[in-house]
């Protein structure tokens, strides 16, 4: 199966150059490897970290992001179509525009998994040689490798998660593939057996894994949120259990973040209001301060908030930048996807999605034109004020996987599904749910414009809970993911598509068609079943039909 794994061998003159950067943004930024290390090349400490360097620029490889936010939201309310331009080669109009209207062929670019299996594969690699070089170099300790192995476990798991929430049933390879003489075979594992072999690494990962990294020349905040951290197994540990309806585990886990993250704002001496460390966003009366929190966690990056993001600061091949392809940047006006119409219209008088007093419509998209919605989440590197936004340079935003507002919500989510009435799972879940929205309406927070009693019974603190999550993590690659759990909750896509098919110009033919259980997930992508006999399509996606334009 040559697609998914890729076989590698670095040579002199890349090992070289890898070993000798020193630097925690060298670590964190390396040009992703095409090549997989000899089996006589895993001599010494700083080998295998150039390995382990080699995973984390995988995950920050432009292939790999575009996955991230396209799976996580493309097929969700969020998004709808933007602009194609010369300034953004990387997308395929043609499939782009299916793709948004419900179309998908095994054929399309969307369902290449190739960039998480490379990934994968170093995991895997990792783990299976770097145990011996413990006896090669004294300089090498034990603990120094169970905080590795810890990295490597999480990684893959995260690579895993990412697959089976969007493919469903999907290969599941724990050794490294170190020869592809052949086409390796491999037939696609049940989601719950991959489901539990995430928890199990998770589990393995979070007795070792590291609470902070040490000052790295002066850059031990990008290290520490940009490496594996006991917070990053924690936050995934509790996604995981959230998709696998373990809400008890789910709610443990959340709880752990959070009481790390007070426990991490008392040592820095932060104030905050309220029971939750969030980062506060300040009246109009305090200049530059009302969006003081997206300017912290978008703007400048790596935030008391963030809990693991890649780092990416260097500049992208213009084809290969996901952000620039398909939100903007600071020469292209919109990029191939927009904010959809219905949330982004009226949001500055108040619409059904957003009230009057929030601020993150200006945070979210452009608010101005009344008829194009560019993305601006990520994008903006600062707003102002009055709402101005300032675009990036040529620099570019990492990518967050998990950040303190996503756990609290996760939580929520988990307590409204227990809904224990002698526990009071349902006002804890509006106490945590409000306070992500309470930043975010500056005007309301004097009147506490929100109130228990109005979200008193399960159903209605589920419709917050889940608009909540869909207002503050919007363009994170989440909302499609919410959608599809609110489905295998209720055993059925009616619900959940009446919420998506909302941006579609033909939405009762996109819900007759993709109202099938299957369609939830994406096609196993045409070349991996030409050189993996044993893969078998997602049966609503077998057709003999092809098209030309296809990458």
């Amino acid at each position: 199966m040559k697609r998914i794994i890729t076989k590698i061998k670095y040579t002199a003159a890349a090992l070289c150059s890898i070993v000798c950067m020193s630097s925690c943004e060298d670590f964190l930024s390396i040009v992703p490897l095409n090549e997989i290390v000899l089996e006589n090349y895993w001599e010494n400490e700083a080998e295998v970290s150039s390995v382990v360097a080699s995973c984390y620029s995988g995950i920050a490889d432009g292939n790999f992001i575009t996955r991230a936010m396209l799976w996580g939201e493309m097929r969700s309310d969020n998004m709808s179509k933007g602009l194609i331009n010369p300034n953004t080669p990387y997308v395929n109009d043609v499939q782009l525009t299916e793709m948004l209207e419900g179309n998908i062929l095994p054929n399309y670019y969307i369902a290449d998994w190739s960039s998480f299996y490379t990934v994968i594969n170093r995991c895997n690699t990792v783990l299976h040689y770097a145990p011996e070089v413990i006896e090669r170099d004294p300089d090498f300790s034990e603990s120094e490798w169970l905080a590795i192995e810890a990295e490597m476990l999480t990684l893959r798991a995260l690579c895993y998660f990412y697959l089976v929430r969007s493919f469903r049933d999907v290969p599941l390879v724990l050794e490294p593939t170190l020869d592809d003489t052949a086409p390796m075979q491999v037939a696609a594992a049940s989601p719950d057996s991959v489901l539990n072999q995430i928890v199990e690494d998770l589990k393995k990962a979070e007795l070792n894994a590291v609470k902070e990294y040490p000052p790295h020349y002066n850059a031990n905040v990008s290290y520490t949120k940009g490496r594996v951290t006991k917070q990053a197994v924690w936050a995934l540990l509790a996604d995981v259990y959230l998709w696998m309806e373990r809400y008890d585990d789910c709610i443990a886990y959340c709880e752990k973040v959070i009481e790390a993250k007070v426990e991490e704002a008392e040592e820095d001496r932060m104030s905050y209001d309220g029971d939750y460390p969030l980062l506060a966003n300040q009246k109009a009366s305090a200049s530059n301060n009302i969006h003081q929190a997206y300017n912290q966690i978008f703007g400048t990056g790596n935030s008391f908030e963030s809990i693991f993001e890649v780092q990416i600061d260097y500049v992208y091949e213009d084809k290969r930048n996901p952000f620039r392809s398909y939100y903007g940047a600071f020469d292209v006006d919109m990029g191939a996807l927009s904010a959809s119409a219905f949330l982004a219209e009226n949001t500055q008088n108040g619409n059904d999605y957003f009230a009057k007093t929030d601020i993150r419509p200006e945070e979210l998209f452009d608010v101005e034109d009344v008829n194009v919605f560019s993305i601006r989440k990520y994008i903006t590197s600062n707003v102002s004020d009055d709402g101005t936004p300032s675009k990036r340079s040529a620099a570019y935003p990492n990518w967050i996987f998990y950040r303190l507002t996503d756990v609290m919500l996760m939580e929520a989510e988990a307590l409204v599904e227990r809904n224990d009435s002698a526990d009071n799972d349902l006002r804890i879940a509006f106490n945590l749910a409000n306070a992500v929205y309470r930043r975010s309406n500056l005007a309301a927070q004097d009147k506490d414009s929100l109130t228990f009693s109005t979200y008193g019974t399960q159903n209605q603190m589920r419709e917050f809970v889940l608009l909540e999550r869909q207002r503050e993590l919007m363009f994170e690659g989440k909302r499609w993911f919410d959608l599809v759990r609110k489905a295998r909750r209720e055993g059925s896509n009616g619900a959940m598509l009446d919420l998506a098919k909302r941006k579609y110009t033909k939405p009762d033919a996109v819900k007759s068609k993709w109202i099938k259980p299957d369609m939830l997930y994406l096609p196993i992508f045409e070349d991996e079943l030409k050189v993996n006999t044993l893969l078998v399509q997602n049966p609503e996606y077998e057709t003999d039909e092809t098209i030309s334009t296809a990458k």
